[in-house]
């Protein structure tokens, strides 16, 4: 008797469970959206950042980087092209300066891609 009463607290957590990590997933699916860049729509200049060797840290660390640049309105990187974005105020931003700091940050190889 006690062994058919634990078997059946047992299957009860089990899939009490496995109901909740299923509606867990299901929630984090429905709050998955894409992350808009620029809405604004200010002119944009591109980085080629080929010194980002992981996809977390490095992508945040250039993010940070750029987004301390004054001018700066927006920055969106893509780890697999190696590029980074940049929304701008044309007034205020300084793509050398920009430069300058991502080499400060360990990426001596970014390099200014194009004025878009």
């Amino acid at each position: 008797m006690k062994c058919c009463v634990m078997f059946a607290s047992f299957a009860v957590l089990i899939a009490g469970c496995q109901a909740e990590l299923s509606t867990t997933s299901e929630e984090s699916t429905a709050q998955a959206s894409p992350v808009a860049f620029n809405v604004e729509g200010a002119p944009t200049v591109a980085f080629s950042v080929p010194d980002m060797m992981c996809e977390e840290s490095c992508v945040v660390q250039v993010k940070k980087a750029l987004s301390s640049e004054p001018g700066v309105k927006d920055v969106q990187v893509d780890y697999e092209a190696k590029r980074a974005t940049v929304a701008v105020d044309r007034e205020q931003f300084d793509a050398e300066r920009a430069i300058a700091t991502l080499v400060d940050y360990q990426f001596t190889n970014s390099q200014l891609v194009a004025d878009e």
